[in-house]
């Protein structure tokens, strides 16, 4: 039996996101290589390591949404899931950088959560609420180091359907991105803005 069909899709859509991320795949650097680049660039100043990183996935968030809008419904069937992948791979890949950056272990499954809640931002927070973490009084990694790890296993489920069904669900993709040219602008803009919401949540909870 294979990987995907023992550990079913959302399981396996995680495993290949953070794989990834982290370790990278050809010229896509990996979180750890991005987050030693960053700190080198400032001189050793975390903060404004995370600061860079944020924008230059943003630029390159915006960039690809750009790219992928520009054919309109004429190629949207083939742009769409690469954009879409590729937007996921940046924003697992800025997450973990910014992890890494603050200290937090990118081999520690309970990093590895946090980074999948942040890049599903307030859905991501809804999930982890809903499974019994009081982020209110805690953090989002201390709580989930609070969980029993069966507890956990079962969020890290949930976040995988999560993330799976905004890859499937049809109401994923932007109506402007139909219109050629002119749509591609607003799939930039969407894009970045979706970038930002994930370094929010990035920044706020690792």
């Amino acid at each position: 039996m294979g990987v995907a069909s023992s550990r079913g899709l959302h399981n396996t859509l995680i495993d290949e996101l953070w794989r990834r991320a982290v370790a990278g795949i050809g010229p896509f650097a990996g979180a750890s290589a991005v987050a030693a680049d960053a700190v080198a660039a400032t001189d050793d100043d975390v903060e404004a390591a995370v600061r860079r990183i944020v924008g230059s996935h943003v630029r390159l968030a915006a960039s690809t949404g750009l790219l992928s809008s520009l054919g309109g419904a004429a190629t949207l069937v083939v742009t769409a899931p690469a954009g879409m992948t590729g937007l996921y791979l940046l924003s697992t890949r800025l997450a973990a950088a910014i992890a890494r950056l603050r200290g937090r272990d990118l081999d520690d499954p309970v990093t590895r959560t946090a980074v999948v809640v942040c890049v599903l931002g307030a859905d991501g927070v809804e999930l982890a609420e809903r499974t019994g973490l009081d982020l209110v009084n805690a953090s989002l990694l201390s709580g989930l180091r609070r969980l029993p790890p069966e507890v956990r296993a079962q969020l890290d489920t949930r976040l995988g359907y999560r993330l799976t069904s905004r890859f499937t669900r049809r109401g994923a993709l932007n109506v402007t991105k139909l219109l050629p040219v002119v749509g591609a602008p607003f799939g930039a803009g969407a894009d970045a803005m979706a970038m930002r919401t994930v370094a929010t949540f990035a920044q706020a909870h690792l």
